[in-house]
């Protein structure tokens, strides 16, 4: 049995971290290369029609910037993008692989007052004890103050990760309002 151990642990730290193929990167980069369109799309609508597309234009930027609510979102999405990029990192920090060295597939990310939830679906071979003992290599990478991992209650394989910021704000109790915001 201890050989066995022995084995399979030599095995886990010998395993390389798989590089995600092409498309696998532009999934992980699509908000970035649909900011990238846009900009693109917004700068030939301001090049091909400067009146009153301009006008509509720097009026939602204002709006953004200057309604508190709007602003709040706007900033609370960015965060969220930043965040699954760096848990990501935090993955292959913390070696938390499967076998064949592939990382969890982030599901999705939500604002919450403490920072952002992210759900995670966590592939063969990787269990909640292995994303419990990178979570403080995941709380660095994120720039977090803690990352709390809940799992799902009835699939093993769905994990909720807390990524707190602001601890005095964190709720001990993610699945009941979890569920109201919007849980995949």
């Amino acid at each position: 049995m201890l050989e066995r151990e022995l084995l399979a642990g030599l095995n886990h730290a010998t395993t390389p971290v798989s590089r995600p193929n092409p498309l696998v990167v532009l999934w992980r980069w699509r908000y970035e290369a649909g900011a990238a369109g846009a900009a693109v799309a917004l700068a030939y609508a301001v090049a091909v029609a400067t009146g009153p597309a301009l006008i509509a234009i720097a009026a939602v930027l204002v709006m953004v910037a200057l309604w508190p609510p709007a602003r709040s979102e706007v900033w609370g999405r960015i965060r969220c993008v930043v965040t699954a990029h760096r848990i990501r990192v935090g993955f292959v920090e913390a070696y938390v692989v499967s076998r064949r060295g592939k990382i969890p597939a982030i599901l999705w990310c939500a604002p919450a007052p403490f920072g952002e939830r992210v759900w995670v679906w966590c592939r063969a071979g990787i269990t909640v004890a292995d994303i419990e003992r990178g979570r403080e290599r995941i709380a660095g990478a994120c720039w977090a103050a803690d990352v709390v991992v809940c799992p799902h209650p009835r699939t093993p394989h769905r994990v909720m990760l807390e990524v707190v910021r602001r601890p005095r704000a964190w709720d001990p109790d993610p699945y009941e309002r979890a569920s109201a915001r919007g849980s995949p």
